[in-house]
């Protein structure tokens, strides 16, 4: 097993994602070659090594990319920043654990985490209500900054090829 200890100094050994993801592919490697050997008679010492390893490097991956936040984890700051569609899916993430975690316990939604969800899921179904799916007769800003943005790094571009990216959006 691995202790904090150890995936902290593996955390500080590699410099960024991109090292990890490599190392994270490469271990994946090794493990898939040996599943091809399963009568090898070190395999299983092989394999729960390179397990361990890989497991360890999820760690390290997971403390290095902590952009996404679970929804178990939201608060409402979190929650005031989702959009519509965001919104539809942690609502679908929150109500399935809130579901797992009802009859942990002898009596119905008598825990803890269970408690939480029905709290994260309030918080997700007003914020629903705030807000409104975008529909077919507005478009998305974050479109018009894409069409924006090929317009200004293709300054050769056509009027017509302009006229045909926003048409696009239409």
């Amino acid at each position: 097993m691995t202790t904090l200890i150890e995936i902290n100094e593996l955390k500080n050994k590699f410099s960024d994602l991109t090292a990890v993801k490599l190392e994270l592919k490469r271990l994946q490697s090794i493990k898939c070659r040996l599943q091809k050997q399963k009568g090898h008679k070190s395999y299983s010492e092989k394999m729960t090594e390179v397990l361990q390893q890989e497991q360890a490097i999820k760690e390290v991956r997971r403390l290095l990319d902590d952009s996404k936040k679970p929804v178990t984890e939201y608060n409402q700051a979190d929650v005031d920043m989702l959009d519509y569609d965001e919104t539809i899916k942690a609502l679908r993430s929150i109500q399935s654990k809130k579901s797992l975690t009802k009859w942990l316990n002898d009596r119905e939604g008598d825990n803890d985490e269970y408690r939480e969800a029905c709290r994260i899921e309030q918080m997700l179904l007003s914020r629903r209500s705030e807000i409104k799916p975008v529909d077919e007769a507005n478009v998305r800003k974050s479109a018009i900054n894409e069409v924006i943005e090929r317009i200004q790094l293709a300054p050769d571009l056509t009027n017509d090829e302009i006229v045909e990216m926003l048409q696009q959006l239409i």
